[in-house]
């Protein structure tokens, strides 16, 4: 009884630690990091990244990349001619994700 008295008071007061907390500056330069570190620290089991790549009618590289976490059902998927700079797109669409589920909490 007394802990969810404390639970609500920390709550309503806007006290509790948040998954939130932990990324200062969400940001695609840093998604890929960003996201292991909260991988590391228990919020979710390592990402994992499926790729594929094709070729425009030129023959240069597209990259498709898509950003899964087991514990979740919602994956991000993202476009690029870099495998890199679609890797950092996917990762940062799920930290964008996994960060946003915590206000619907």
């Amino acid at each position: 009884m007394f802990f969810a008295i404390g639970y609500e008071y920390l709550k309503k007061e806007g006290m509790l630690f948040s998954i939130k907390d932990e990324i200062e500056d969400p940001n695609i330069e840093d998604s890929i990091n960003q996201r292991e570190i909260l991988a590391r620290r228990g919020y979710f089991s390592i990402p994992e990244f499926k790729y594929e790549e094709t070729y425009d009618p030129d023959g240069n590289p597209i990259w498709n990349v898509e950003c899964h976490i087991a514990e979740k059902e919602e994956f991000f998927a993202a476009t690029a001619s870099s495998k890199k700079a679609a890797k950092k797109q996917a990762a940062y669409e799920m930290l964008e994700y996994v960060l946003g589920e915590d206000e619907e909490a």
